[in-house]
């Protein structure tokens, strides 16, 4: 379970931390492209984190974890962005 702390929840943490970002900085019509760039930094925090953990147990739970995680909230935040583009 310590290792789903330390190494699954600063994932979904950067991601939606990204995702907060988007919402401020970027403009409406730029939005839903910008969330790419938001789901590839959290893929590299995922593999990065699995790599200086150096655990070979569950790595492959671990990442899995992490990356769906990341690409649920990135998809979220899409529909989200989208639903309120058209709203507009």
């Amino acid at each position: 379970m310590a290792h789903f702390f330390s190494n699954v929840v600063p994932v979904w943490v950067v991601t939606a931390l990204g995702v907060v970002v988007v919402a401020l900085v970027v403009s409406a019509d730029n939005r839903v492209a910008s969330m790419v760039a938001v789901l590839a930094t959290s893929l590299l925090v995922a593999f990065i984190l699995q790599v200086v953990s150096y655990q070979s147990e569950g790595l492959v739970s671990r990442l899995s974890l992490a990356v769906t995680g990341s690409v649920l909230l990135t998809a979220l935040a899409t529909v989200v962005f989208q639903v309120l583009s058209v709203v507009d």
